[in-house]
């Protein structure tokens, strides 16, 4: 987390403001009849429209992201031909993976977070490895213990596939000659698959339509028990310090000491080294590669500061779409959500030894209904199923055979 956040953070703890946006009855029970805070509702929902990204100028283009769901599940890309990016991040289990860590080629060191609604994310990859999509697609491809594939021959096999190099011509034209071009597009294609995995119309999103006099609205669509674990999610929860915002995230880092998991590195540097790796990629969004070299994206990873109070930090997830993620955290540390709310109500096994610890963690000490409570919230949050037609591989790499 940025040192002019976390000051930000610390002041409006100090202040009580965390506490202020819910009043609390007796032994921190949530008012019922309390208005609503609607300026930090229209902060959380509903899900907006997700925003373009100028470094991929076929981010949006039906071709491309025919193109790249065929190559999302094509283990061709793979070393040994056995792996693709479906492997870790399964339809079946909400496009994340149901190991806690990642076994591709060879075992990982964190969990395969989940690829929905990821065109939200400023960073990817738990440490922010990457800055855009189509970067975060080309990495796995060659990592030795994920795909283990080798940019040159899947350069070859696009080359020498007749359906491939068809529908690669589709979304590009010719193809380049150079191998690291071609390599980038096919990550830019990708991503343009990966964009199309939103699950919009929560029961969240519903009712805070209603609430917020928005169309489309659903006052009835959470019930009173969802409602008492949005209250407590507003204020004792104290969630929204880190989880603000319409992915449920602040798209930043956080080292919140979290139980090593036994099959997971003992020490991880995460955004410290997730830095380091973004800024030094050709691939990152102020690269030759990039589609808007001098945009947005791109001034914020020439601006970014690699410092020691990174070291062990890792982004905030979404919390949308957590009924088919489990286990959860950055080594898939906790089996499922209440083992979640209980480690942030306690902090029992929190892990002490890290290189620097987050100032905002305390434990909530709340009772067990209120935990119950927010997790039924959270479960709030689950959107519609995606179209069962973009949860498999397409009939052929180019669109027109699947008509």
């Amino acid at each position: 987390m940025s040192v002019t956040l976390r000051c930000w953070l610390s002041l409006a703890l100090g202040l009580g403001i965390g506490f202020s946006l819910i009043s609390c009855g007796p032994g921190n029970e949530p008012k019922e009849d309390q208005a609503w805070p609607l300026e930090l509702l229209r902060r959380l929902g509903p899900l907006p429209p997700l925003p373009p990204d100028p470094t991929n100028r076929v981010a949006d283009d039906p071709a491309a992201a025919h193109y790249g769901q065929w190559l999302f599940f094509d283990k061709r890309l793979s070393g040994d031909g056995k792996i693709s990016c479906s492997t870790c991040h399964d339809p079946d289990h909400g496009f994340s993976d149901s190991r806690s860590i990642a076994l591709g080629r060879g075992l990982g060191e964190r969990h395969a977070p989940t690829v929905i609604g990821a065109g939200y994310q400023r960073w990817l990859g738990w440490g922010g490895r990457a800055d855009s999509l189509w970067m975060q697609a080309l990495g796995p491809m060659e990592n030795v213990v994920e795909m283990a594939g080798d940019r040159d021959a899947i350069a070859a096999l696009v080359r020498q596939d007749p359906d491939l190099r068809r529908a690669h011509q589709d979304a590009f034209g010719e193809l380049p000659e150079d191998v690291d071009a071609l390599f980038v597009q096919l990550g830019k294609a990708i991503a343009a698959y990966e964009r199309l995995l939103i699950r919009k119309g929560s029961p969240f999103d519903r009712w805070v339509r209603a609430t917020l006099d928005l169309p489309e609205g659903d006052a009835e669509a959470m019930n009173a028990e969802q409602l008492r674990g949005l209250r407590i999610f507003l204020g004792p929860g104290r969630c929204t310090l880190c989880h603000l915002g319409p992915t449920f995230s602040d798209l930043e880092f956080h080292n919140n000491q979290l139980p090593v998991h036994a099959d997971g590195p003992r020490d991880d540097p995460g955004r410290y080294r997730g830095a380091e790796l973004v800024q030094a990629s050709p691939f990152n969004a102020a690269g030759p590669h990039s589609d808007a070299p001098n945009g947005e994206a791109a001034q914020r990873v020439r601006a970014l500061i690699q410092t020691s109070e990174s070291y062990g930090e890792f982004r905030t997830p979404t919390l949308r779409n957590l009924a088919r993620r489990a286990p959860y955290g950055h080594q898939g540390q906790f089996p499922d959500l209440s083992s979640v709310l209980k480690f942030y109500n306690t902090l029992e096994d929190q892990d002490v030894r890290s290189h620097h610890q987050e100032q905002l963690l305390r434990p909530l000490r709340l009772d067990q209904a209120s935990l119950d409570a927010l997790e039924v919230f959270l479960l709030a949050l689950e959107g519609g199923d995606l179209p069962e037609e973009l949860t498999r591989a397409p009939a052929a790499p180019f669109r027109d055979q699947d008509r």
